[in-house]
């Protein structure tokens, strides 16, 4: 059972006397898994901006593999009545290792806007739809979504979503340059790495899933039967206290059973060398594998933050290291509905 559960171009139309914003907050952050609500203020209104991922666990394995093509939904509310805003035009860019890889308007009558996601093995993305005829802005109808295709969530990790909002309730009404309100939001592909490891003697497979970034350098160490793996950090302080991001690591670590490295039906969790045992969950539905996932919540990160930099040599862009050792004494397998139910009840966001 896998973990459930943040460029402008000027339109040269004259806007209407009718509509005035008042952005009190104009560039709005946050981070996410397979989904994130951002909020901003609209005039004398709160927005709110759903960006969801369907489905909501996609992994390098499931589009190479089974050829996935996730949708991502876009769509802007009233905070207050939970009704969805008409008439609104995004201009999206997205990013990945601080390159972008698409940006350009999507236009929806309804605001609720769809673009499928065509990963493709190509130089660059291209979008498919229809356009209006006034905006130039691709269009996505139920019948006829908006299609974006190319090197997109090909590689695990983290996807930056930036997203101005350019009109709402009137398509013909821009928004004032510096009062369109800005969402940063993150949607995670999972990065899965195989290594065989040499346990005593005996091959055993094991995969390490990230949904944070890519998994490197798998290892097995005798002396304490650990499971060792590593991952590029951006240790900044200032991007880890920033109260407008929140901050959640997401690693699985499929074990085989019954093996050696499983044969204690419990694991302790190590990040940096410092305790995580409390944050690891045990999946144990399957019979012939435990996944263990790290679920590393901001308050946890940001003090591995705090120690890591405690040594001056250490510059912000580093590693974390991982280590899951079998034990009696760590977190045990779960199944059935309890496993289910903690699951749904974990945060999301990643970043």
């Amino acid at each position: 059972m896998k973990f459930l559960l943040s460029i402008i171009l000027i339109f040269s139309l004259i806007s209407s006397p009718l509509l005035t914003f008042f952005v009190f907050s104009k560039s709005v952050y946050g981070d996410g898994l397979f989904m994130e609500q951002l909020s901003a203020s609209l005039g004398d209104r709160k927005a709110d901006l759903l960006i969801k991922m369907t489905p909501p666990i996609v992994t390098t394995d499931t589009i190479s593999e089974l050829g996935e093509k996730p949708t991502v939904q876009f769509r802007l509310t009233d905070s207050n009545t939970n009704q969805t805003l008409k008439a609104v035009t995004y201009f999206i860019t997205i990013e990945k290792d601080d390159k972008q890889i698409l940006a350009d308007w999507f236009f929806n009558p309804d605001g609720n806007l769809i673009i499928q996601m065509q990963p493709r093995n190509q130089s660059h993305v291209s979008v498919a739809g229809d356009l209006d005829p006034i905006l130039n802005a691709y269009t996505s109808r139920p019948e006829s979504p908006v299609v974006a295709s190319g090197p997109i969530f090909l590689e695990g990790g983290l996807y930056h979503f930036i997203i101005r909002i350019v009109t709402v309730d009137y398509s013909r009404t821009i928004i004032p340059d510096d009062q369109q309100p800005v969402f940063d939001g993150w949607l995670s592909i999972g990065a899965s790495k195989d290594k065989t490891l040499n346990v005593d003697g005996k091959e055993l497979p094991v995969k390490v899933l990230s949904y944070y970034d890519e998994i490197g350098n798998i290892t097995y160490d005798k002396a304490p039967n650990s499971i060792n793996f590593t991952m590029p950090f951006n240790y900044d302080p200032k991007r880890i206290s920033d109260p407008k991001n929140t901050v959640f690591i997401h690693q699985e670590v499929h074990v085989p059973k019954p093996t050696e490295l499983s044969a204690a039906g419990g694991y302790k969790g190590y990040a940096n060398g410092e305790d995580v045992t409390n944050v690891l969950m045990v999946d144990g539905n399957n019979k012939t594998t435990d996944v263990v996932h790290y679920m590393m919540t901001k308050p946890i990160v940001q003090q591995i933050t705090d120690d890591y930099l405690k040594n001056k040599s250490n510059a912000a862009n580093g590693m974390m290291t991982f280590s899951l050792v079998p034990s009696k004494n760590g977190s045990m397998a779960m199944g059935g509905s309890a496993m289910n139910d903690t699951m749904m009840m974990m945060p999301h966001g990643a970043k």
